[in-house]
């Protein structure tokens, strides 16, 4: 129970990746708030984590909303005592597309949910970490961020942009005892890279070809490396972007 008496709010935790990192957290014993953009869908990750025996509340708020991260966070330091941990999950795709296909509205709505969502997120809850001079900030960021990802542009470059606040971040709040680190997936078997697959649009048999390990990751996998860089474990570890991608990114052979 490593998390035991830890209070940990989780962005976007309504399915996938969010609902697998928020229910990892209960799982080891942590009291956690359950962000998403729809009522039912973080009430549903709340209700499976309470069968952990820990607190779990749900909170419908947009995290492109300043004031409704304000009024979450204030919620999770009151309803659950505290806070220290934030996940920032929460971001959206685009569609895979050309640059000249693509829709500057598109690339407004991926920024302000997977940048500005961070953002405000991180600043809000850096509020109550500074006061109690302790706290960790896990950023989920994608190996998009590190690769130029042809027809992904606005995804791409918004995860770019979170690991680089994550190093901006890691070294402002330093001095408060705060860790911000991130997390970059590679591919995982989500609902979306499910239906990516699907639809042609990511070769399945090309990324297991690339992929040293041979496999895709699972939520769960990404639930893990969250896990220890909130952990005490990683107490001095700040500013990294952990790649979870079973090699994908480092592997410079192109046969």
């Amino acid at each position: 129970m490593r998390f035991a008496g830890k209070k940990v709010l989780v962005t976007g935790g309504g399915r996938g990746i969010g609902q697998a990192i928020a229910l990892a957290f209960a799982r080891e014993g942590a009291s956690v708030a359950v962000n998403a953009a729809h009522m039912a869908t973080a009430e549903e990750t709340a209700a499976q984590a309470r069968e952990f025996k820990v607190k779990a509340i749900a909170i419908e708020a947009s995290v492109t909303d300043e004031e409704q991260v304000k009024s979450m966070v204030d919620r999770v330091v009151r309803d659950l005592g505290g806070l220290d941990v934030l996940v920032n999950n929460a971001g959206i795709s685009q569609p895979i597309m050309p640059l000249l296909e693509q829709s500057t509205a598109d690339w407004d709505r991926v920024m302000a949910t997977n940048l500005r969502g961070t953002y405000v997120c991180s600043k809000a809850a850096a509020k109550w970490m500074i006061e109690q001079k302790a706290g960790k900030i896990v950023n989920i960021s994608s190996i998009a961020g590190l690769t130029g990802q042809i027809y992904r542009t606005a995804y791409a470059t918004s995860k770019a942009a979170v690991i680089n606040l994550t190093m901006v971040l890691a070294v402002e709040l330093a001095k408060y005892n705060i860790n911000v680190n991130a997390v970059a997936p590679g591919y995982v078997l989500t609902d979306l890279v499910k239906n990516f697959v699907k639809q042609g649009k990511v070769k399945e048999e090309a990324v297991l070809h690339r992929t040293p390990l041979g496999r895709m990751s699972t939520p769960e996998d990404i639930a893990f490396a969250t896990l220890f860089l909130a952990s005490e474990e990683a107490r001095n570890i700040t500013g990294v972007n952990l790649p979870v991608d079973a090699g994908w990114t480092v592997n410079g052979w192109y046969m």
